[in-house]
């Protein structure tokens, strides 16, 4: 059985997708009806099909989209404990926005991996990298190939820090040039953390059920799919 990558602990996944060969035919309903009646409650399998017979989770993937949702205001929401990083201090979103203008495209990374990832290709391409606002929720979409392992909370915690005032924009400019991780931010709590989508080839598989924006954190807190494991990321994800 392959995933299309691990996450954190305390990190949710809307759209994980798991891979593996049976040795007899399976009915994808059946497959999906007894998933369901053996996993934890926190976990649900919402989609089963056929695929390919060389589709592997992990190594067909093209991409896949990050979100990570911030609750910007005093007062915390019980509805959201575990779900959101709640930050009570006023942030300049529009320095936060521009921060990431600053980490879309091609860099080296080094400065924004964790310090035991070892991984010989730091050199990342993010495709996109966005703030959104869904009422209080702020969220900060990432989008690529693949990822270093914490990159992404990194990449927020960075882009935050830029907003509170606490590092500057030239600050990210040099961690990117110089591979500094002392010029990058903190690391994010992984609460905020989901993996939204893993893309695949058009002939990669029978359905397009990886993108469950209807499962995503809302005003009432409510998520699913949620997902722990050692850590973010294999040979080139993991956040």
């Amino acid at each position: 059985m392959h995933g299309s990558g691990r996450t954190d602990a305390g990190v949710h996944a809307l759209g994980q997708v798991v891979s593996f060969r049976a040795s007899t035919p399976r009915d994808p309903f059946k497959v999906r009806m007894a998933l369901n009646t053996m996993l934890p409650s926190d976990v649900a399998c919402i989609e089963a099909a056929v695929a390919p017979d060389r589709f592997h989770a992990r190594i067909s993937a093209r991409g896949k989209t990050y979100r990570y949702v911030v609750l910007g205001r005093p007062d915390r929401s019980p509805f959201h404990v575990g779900r959101v990083w709640h930050l009570r201090e006023a942030v300049d979103w529009e320095l936060v926005s521009a921060a990431l203008d600053l980490l879309r495209g091609t860099h080296d990374f080094t400065a924004f991996r964790a310090s035991s990832c070892n991984n010989p290709k730091p050199v990342r391409t993010i495709d996109r990298a966005e703030h959104l606002v869904r009422g209080a929720e702020h969220h900060l979409e990432f989008e690529g190939r693949g990822f270093l392992r914490y990159q992404v909370r990194i990449m927020v915690g960075t882009a935050i820090e830029v907003g509170l005032g606490r590092r500057t924009l030239d600050n990210v400019r040099e961690a990117l040039a110089t591979g500094r991780r002392d010029l990058a931010g903190r690391t994010a709590p992984p609460d905020g953390l989901y993996l939204v989508e893993v893309r695949y080839p058009a002939d990669g598989l029978p359905f397009r059920g990886q993108q469950l924006e209807a499962e995503s954190v809302d005003a009432s807190g409510d998520a699913s799919g949620e997902a722990s494991g050692p850590d973010e990321s294999e040979p080139d994800d993991l956040d």
